[in-house]
């Protein structure tokens, strides 16, 4: 795997308070980090999408749009409903 070097900026006081904690490998504590929300996000994402697809079958299920129209046209009965 090819690895690519990022930096990051971080105040003064900040990186006192690294510097009395050498014992952290803080590289890898970050890239840990990283890596746990891009897959903490790519979770929710996925679980967004099985949800939206659900709601889309339900609503098709209760025919809660118009059979044979094109969906242009219901979305503008719609938003005429709102006004």
């Amino acid at each position: 795997m090819e690895e690519v070097t990022i930096s990051l900026r971080v105040d003064k006081e900040v990186h006192k308070k690294m510097k009395l904690h050498d014992e952290i490998n803080w590289s890898a504590l970050l890239r840990k980090s990283i890596i746990k929300t891009i897959e903490d996000f790519d979770f929710i994402d996925k679980e967004r999408a099985e949800k939206a697809a659900l709601s889309m079958d339900k609503l098709r299920k209760v025919n809660a749009f118009s059979s044979g129209k094109e969906s242009v046209q219901v979305i503008r009965e719609w938003r005429n409903r709102r006004k």
